[in-house]
């Protein structure tokens, strides 16, 4: 009897070993090194969503301006690739960050 009772404590300190993770809902670091925890991981994201957000609008309003733009059309085309390249940034940041 008591080699039963010791078999089922240890059966049941063991199951409360591997469940306590995931009834608690966190994860287990990984062996070996600390793990990015998720307001870490989401403030990251974070920042970077805030980022293209202002790198979207400073678009939005470089275009507003070449609209309205006094000048010579070798200085209308030369804002227009200038913007066009800010584009791209923000398309190559948007994949980055979507792709992680």
């Amino acid at each position: 009897m008591n080699e039963s009772r010791r078999r089922r404590a240890s059966w049941l300190v063991l199951m409360s070993i591997l469940l306590l993770p995931l009834l608690s809902g966190c994860e287990m670091p990984p062996a070996g090194g600390k793990a990015p925890t998720s307001s870490t991981t989401s403030s990251g994201e974070a920042e970077k969503t805030r980022k293209m957000e202002e790198k979207a609008a400073e678009i939005q309003r470089k275009e507003e301006e070449i609209r309205n733009m006094q000048g010579t059309e070798q200085e209308k085309i030369d804002a227009v690739n200038a913007l066009e390249k800010e584009r791209q940034e923000l398309i190559r940041m948007q994949e980055s960050g979507s792709g992680s």
